[in-house]
Parts: C-alpha cells; structure tokens; sequence
C-alpha cells in the first residue's frame, strides 16, 4: 500500500539503502537485549547495555522512517549517496557507541584517553553529518508530496521535532563537554535538570504521526478529522517538548512538579484527547458497519 493509501511505487534504490541499514540497527538491538539478559547488569549509567539497545532500536527505525518518507518526496539527482552516506553514519555512530560498551567505558563525554577521545570526535562528527541530511530531507518534505494532507502534515511535523531533537543533541553535547571539562557531571543542568529528557522527546515525532494518521485512515475517518487530528496530535508532541524543556533549563528532575510546567503538561494532555476521541468513533463506526 502506498503513502495515504495511494497506490504503490517502485522502491528506489536510496530506500533499499535505508531500510537495509535500519534493519541491521534493529537486529543489533535486539541481539544486545539477548546479551544483557546473558550477561545481566543494569540498564543505567553511562556504561550499561542499555546504550546500544537504545541506539540500535532508535536509529534503525529512524531510518526506516527516512526511506519510507524518500519514497514521498520528488526525486533528486544525489539521492543515492546522500541516503547512502545518512544510512553509512548511522551505523558507524551506533557501532562507534556500541565498541565502547564492549570496551566497558562511556561513549560519550569520554576523553579519558586518546582512543576515547578520538572515538567520542567521530561519534559527533557523524551526529553533525546525520543533523545536515536530516535539515535537507525536512526542507524538501515542505514541497510537494506524493502523500495525502494528513499524511503530509504528519510528515512535515515529525521531520521538524525530529530535526529539532537534533539541534537540541548539540546543546546536549556542547554543556555535556563543559561540565566534564568543569568536573561535573556531563548530564545535568542545575540541581536535577536531566539534558537528555527534552532531547528523546521529539525524536520519534516522525514515526508516531504517520502513524496516527494511517490508523485513522483504516478505520475509516475523513480526510479533513484526520488532518485536524495530526495537527492536536503536533500540537501536544510540541506542548509535551515544552514540559521537558522547562523541566529541564529550571534544573528539576524528570517529573519533579512545579505550576508552570505541570499547566503544559496538562495541556499536553488535553491536546491529546481530539484524536483519541476520533479513533474512538472511528473504530465504533467500524464495528457497526464492518
């Protein structure tokens, strides 16, 4: 089935490239949880097998989302390599981060030694390379596509949280660098403030939506409630981004309440209820009428 229930075009070559190379991110998760489940340990900390089962998972079904969004867009000379070249250092990234684990150190804000400091380099370099294909394919999702509204709303609002995680990786990386250059621990903000909570947040905008809005699709709501409902759905990812970030920069931990935040997370919520209440209908009227 095609994108929004369009007919289907031929795979080109740049989505078999992404989708080759999302698969075996995947697989390394999964052979990952088997070796923790082996191997035992815990799941935190910056030296547990928790980071290449997170990094395998996410960046691979980050990049089946990106082949399947190259099949959306118009065609352009280049595709090919800039796809083979995401796809490249997403896999050297993870692999980079997962040699590490098995090395039994951090991966990042590691620069105990020459060997760590090198590997942490090429790991952030190739983040910079992935944000750089990552910003082209946002700006070209913005032309036309070969998608229905919903479908294309969904498209352009999950590639902008998602290019928007990564430009907030980089202020990540950038105070991570001054607090262990400060000797203080990489990852916090203030008193509780956890970096990486607004930096997971929109990430995976670009999976959820599409999502959302095929679900509606098979169960039969128009097109127009579906727009409408990727748009609260957008609405909530950003307000629920908000939340983190306020969380965050004000130095409180995950879920430590405080009024302003806890209003934004309430409205994150309440964004939420639009589409849910439309699925519910959905699948009501579906029921009635198989």
């Amino acid at each position: 089935m095609g994108i929004g229930g369009a007919a289907p075009s031929p795979r080109r070559l740049e989505q078999r490239v992404l989708y080759v190379a999302g698969a075996v991110l995947i697989a390394s998760g999964g052979i990952h949880v088997l070796v923790w489940l082996t191997e035992g340990g815990s799941l935190g900390g910056p030296v547990s097998w928790r980071k290449p089962i997170l990094f395998g998972f996410s960046a691979g079904v980050t990049l089946l989302s990106l082949g399947w969004l190259v099949g959306a867009i118009r065609r352009r000379a280049g595709d090919t390599i800039l796809c083979g070249a995401l796809a490249l250092a997403m896999l050297l990234e993870v692999g980079l981060i997962t040699l590490q684990q098995w090395r039994g150190v951090p991966s990042h804000f590691n620069r105990g030694a020459a060997l760590d400091s090198a590997i942490l380099n090429g790991i952030e370099a190739l983040i910079l390379l992935v944000t750089v294909v990552i910003a082209d394919l946002t700006w070209r999702s913005f032309r036309p596509l070969r998608a229905s509204v919903d479908v294309a709303l969904a498209i352009r609002g999950g590639m902008l949280l998602l290019l928007l995680s990564c430009l907030f990786g980089f202020v990540l990386v950038g105070w991570g660098n001054y607090q262990a250059a400060s000797g203080h621990p990489p990852e916090t903000f203030g008193t509780a403030g956890v970096m990486k909570f607004p930096h997971g947040a929109p990430m995976h905008a670009i999976q959820a939506l599409p999502l959302l809005a095929w679900l509606l699709w098979r169960i039969g709501v128009p097109e127009p409630q579906r727009t409408t409902a990727v748009a609260y759905a957008i609405g909530s990812m950003v307000a629920f981004t908000a939340y983190r970030l306020l969380q965050t920069f004000s130095g409180r931990a995950r879920f430590e309440p405080w009024w302003l935040s806890t209003t934004v997370l309430i409205a994150a919520a309440g964004l939420l209820v639009v589409p849910a209440g439309m699925a519910v209908r959905g699948a009501i009227r579906l029921r009635k009428n198989p």
